[in-house]
């Protein structure tokens, strides 16, 4: 007896929600988590008016993603993207020597971000749609005592990770995207190794200043975007057909 509640109209096709994609390492992929959670809080703020869609590689690099990026990102996902946010260079920081599977040197860690950008461009998510994220601040005491209770060597530092930082702000220049500048507003902080649970990956208060720096080239991409479906105040119960249509108008 409900099935009269679901006309042929309304079921005639999924509606396809605006979409913001998170690329990237650990960083990325713990960020819906209780700590790293930035993610979360950027879903949180875009709710009803994008899917957000976390496609983040614990302990990948960039050569990595930059591989894998074609089969993550194609012209159908890339269709009514508002942003892609970039973030790594924290694995791709390590020693050579002393951490050669995930160390990517300086110069093809720049390249591979300018290629991620361009391939992005080409299925069709605009420049300005980009967001690239330095690597945070890497705090070697604290991921030390990690280290141990693995058996491994510290094999990174904040000096290398603060190159890589740099790097990232010279490919989102030169590529014309936008980007956020991590290492450097942790750096300004007194407390900053306070906003690593662990050394290396993101605390509450390192995913919320993460996140505020994200908030308002996220409010700009997003501005136009209208909230998905009426409040359920504004619902017009006698027309539920004409009322429960996708996009509420602004």
């Amino acid at each position: 007896m409900f099935r009269r509640w679901f006309s042929s109209s309304v079921m005639a096709a999924a509606v396809n929600w605006p979409k913001v994609i998170l690329l990237g390492d650990s960083l990325t992929q713990f960020s819906f988590s209780s700590d790293g959670c930035w993610g979360a809080l950027v879903a949180d703020h875009l709710q009803r008016k994008c899917d957000v869609i976390n496609r983040g590689f614990s302990g990948y690099n960039a050569r990595w993603c930059g591989h894998m990026l074609p089969q993550l990102v194609s012209k159908d996902l890339a269709k009514n993207t508002a942003a892609v946010t970039i973030f790594l260079g924290a694995n791709d920081a390590n020693n050579f020597e002393t951490n050669p599977r995930q160390h990517v040197p300086l110069v093809e860690f720049q390249q591979t971000l300018t290629d991620m950008v361009e391939h992005l461009m080409s299925v069709g998510v605009s420049r300005d749609k980009i967001i690239l994220i330095s690597p945070p601040s890497f705090n070697a005491e604290a991921w030390k005592i990690e280290c141990i209770k693995k058996g491994k060597d510290v094999t990174k530092t904040n000096e290398t990770t603060g190159e890589y930082a740099k790097a990232v702000m010279a490919v989102a220049k030169e590529c014309g995207t936008k980007q956020v500048d991590l290492f450097s507003n942790m750096m300004k902080a007194q407390e900053w190794k306070s906003m690593l649970n662990d050394g290396l990956h993101l605390s509450p208060s390192g995913s919320q200043l993460l996140f505020n720096l994200l908030l308002p080239i996220l409010d700009e991409l997003t501005s136009t975007l209208p909230t998905m479906y009426p409040l359920w105040d504004e619902v017009d119960l006698d027309n539920l057909d004409t009322s429960l249509v996708p996009v509420k108008k602004q």
